[in-house]
Order: C-alpha cells, then sequence, then structure tokens
C-alpha cells in the first residue's frame, strides 16, 4: 500500500491571521515527504477561494517535482475551466518537466463558488467534465496524427498538440469519484480511483473499497492494475491528549470544508467562508476516532485496517488547519514511527526487503 502526502494548502483562520503565502511551507513539507520516504505528494487545483490558495496545480507540481525526487500527482487538475487542447498539451509538458514523475488526479470541481464566478453553470459539470476527459484521452491515444473533437460544450478542428507526454501513453490517469455509481463510471473507464470520505468512519471507507473491487473484479481486472486511494486526514503526536487538541481544528476544516462542498457557504468579498457549526456535526470521539490521528500505535493500528479493506493508497492529509511547525513534527513522527513499522510488517509478510 501507497502512503502518500496530499498538500492540501489549506487555510482555516481568516486571512489576517496569516504573514505569508503557503508556499514556502508547502515546499518545506514536500522536502521533509522526500526525506521520510513517502511515495508520492499530491497537490490540489481551486479558485477564488481563501480556503485553499492554489489557482495552478501544475505550477505546483512543477516547483514541488523539481526540488525532490518524488512522485508528484495532481489531485485534481478541474479539466472543466480550459479548453481540451490547453489541458492536452499543459500537462504533456509537465510530464516533460518531471521526466515521468507525474499522476494526474481529474475532477469536476466540488464548489459551485467556482463555477459561478467563472461563469460555467453549476449543473453542467459532470458532462463537462466527463466531455474534457474524454477530449483528453483521445488527443494522447493518437500521437501520430491530428485530433478533432465534436462534443456538446467542445468543438475543435484536427489539431497536434506539443508535446506528447513523457510517458507511454501518458501519465496514470485519477478520477476522484465520491459516490458508487461514479466509482464504477471510473473504474469502467480504466481509471484509479480516489475518494475522500471527509470525517465518515471505516464503515464508509470498506463501502467504497467494497464498491471498487466489486467493479474492478466485474471488469476483469487484475488487483493493482488499477488502484483505490483514500484520501484521510491524518495527525501522529507523541500522546493521547496531545492529538486530541487537534480535534478541534479537523472540525472546523470540516464546517468550511462542507458550507464550500454543499454550497451554504456564507463568505466575505475575498473568498474567506466563516466556519459556521453544521446541523449535523460528527462528535469529538468520533473525529479522533475516524481519522488517522493519534499515538503512533494508534494511527498504526488503524493504518493496518485500510490495508486489510483493500485500500492501494492514503492520501495523508496533515495541513488541516495545524500551524506549519506542528505539521512538520506531525509528518515526522508518521515517517519514523508508524511508515518504518508499517512497511516492515508489510514485507514480513509478503516475504519482500523493506522498500522493495
Amino acid at each position: 500500500m501507497r502512503l502518500s502526502v496530499f498538500l492540501s494548502h489549506q487555510r482555516i483562520g481568516p486571512p489576517d491571521a496569516y504573514a505569508d503565502a503557503p508556499y514556502r511551507e508547502k515546499l518545506a513539507e514536500a522536502k521533509l515527504a522526500d526525506e521520510m520516504g513517502f511515495d508520492l505528494v499530491w497537490v490540489p487545483e481551486h479558485h477564488l477561494i481563501h480556503f485553499m490558495q492554489t489557482p495552478s496545480a501544475s505550477l505546483l507540481a512543477a516547483q514541488i517535482g523539481l526540488q525532490t525526487s518524488l512522485r508528484v500527482g495532481t489531485m485534481v487538475s478541474l479539466l472543466n475551466y480550459r479548453h481540451p487542447l490547453i489541458n492536452a498539451g499543459e500537462l504533456a509538458l509537465l510530464d516533460h518537466v518531471l521526466e515521468g514523475r507525474l499522476e494526474i488526479g481529474v475532477g469536476r470541481g466540488a464548489y459551485e463558488y467556482e463555477f459561478e464566478r467563472l461563469g460555467i453553470p453549476f449543473k453542467e459539470g459532470k458532462e463537462r467534465f466527463n466531455e474534457s476527459l474524454e477530449a483528453l484521452r483521445k488527443i494522447w491515444a493518437n500521437p501520430e496524427g491530428a485530433v478533432g473533437f465534436d462534443g456538446e460544450y467542445a468543438q475543435f478542428e484536427p489539431s497536434y498538440v506539443w508535446p506528447m507526454p513523457f510517458q507511454d501513453p501518458h501519465p496514470p490517469l485519477w478520477y476522484a469519484a465520491m459516490t458508487e455509481p461514479s466509482i464504477e463510471y471510473a473504474v469502467a473507464g480504466g481509471y484509479h480511483v480516489t475518494n475522500w470520505p471527509f470525517l465518515s468512519g471505516m464503515e464508509r471507507v470498506q463501502k467504497v473499497a467494497d464498491t471498487f473491487h466489486a467493479a474492478r473484479e466485474g471488469a476483469g481486472v487484475a488487483r493493482g492494475q488499477q488502484l483505490l486511494g483514500i484520501l484521510r486526514g491524518a495527525w501522529v503526536a507523541e500522546t493521547e491528549a496531545d492529538a486530541r487538541r487537534h480535534v478541534e481544528t479537523a472540525l472546523v476544516n470540516h464546517r468550511i470544508n462542507q458550507r464550500l462542498h454543499h454550497f451554504t457557504q456564507r463568505a466575505d468579498p475575498k473568498g474567506y467562508v466563516f466556519p459556521e457549526p453544521l446541523e449535523k456535526e460528527p462528535t469529538e470521539a468520533e473525529i479522533y476516532e475516524n481519522l488517522l490521528m493519534g499515538t503512533p500505535d494508534e494511527v498504526l493500528a488503524k493504518l493496518e485496517a485500510y490495508e486489510a479493506a483493500g485500500v492501494d493508497e492514503v492520501l495523508l492529509m496533515f495541513d488541516f488547519g495545524a500551524p506549519h511547525e506542528e505539521v512538520m513534527e506531525s509528518m515526522r513522527l508518521f515517517g519514523e514511527q508508524v511508515m518504518v513499522p508499517f512497511r516492515e510488517r508489510l514485507a514480513k509478510r509478503s516475504g519482500d526487503p523493506v522498500g522493495a
């Protein structure tokens, strides 16, 4: 099972709580992920909101990839917001810049706030996204000639995109799927799948895994050829009391995210969303139990449950609101006291050397 770091760039306090932009801090966290031996770093794309100041996943991936030895992924590149020919060329260029260390997550976009301000009807998001993805794959599937496209939302005359991807035929493609039908659609299309269960418990993770593997087996795809990734908030501390200090931070993060996600946000003119309580919120005990949060022994046991459930990769989100220095310390504890023994146990069961 791969262990990666999702650098969310999330900021849950008001703008005046921060003295600087987040990019140097995130780069330092990426370099630490490289040092600790994580498998991958993922970066997001979002627009016009203070919560995630990431208007270009490609630029962030290039910044990190050029200063680490890691594979780097976009989670997700929002294909809806650009012409398919631009998507194809920009992502292929990024694959060359990183010399084949790129993985691409794609999605339609979750926040109506963004769609409204970019002049794109949110109700058309799914159809526009699937059409954009179809066009992208068609372009990359034909490296010997020009490709035209006649869709409902995008049309272009036969065109050749330079460059074509560094990887043959293209970087691994991950489809962000939140519902069972979306998971089944993604598997049928041959994509790897990522899912974010927010603050839900392991029963939700197991349901997602069962849906994914049933669809994969139904399609005749062997285990490991298509992968399932779960994005999860993570926090490791030396003591349970110290870990529990961050439950409230996780809840504030959840409030902002859900108000954006469910389009009930109350934002100021600069796109800061107020973390007002939700009607139905998990308890502090549920948050602590459901996230990868706790002492090293507690988190190790939780991580093993993901492996047993059939998860192929866990995308660990440490930066859900704590100060950068604390994020770095939690990442280091995870790397030394959770990831190392976890990999040792996996290697022992498989008979492979650690890190193989």
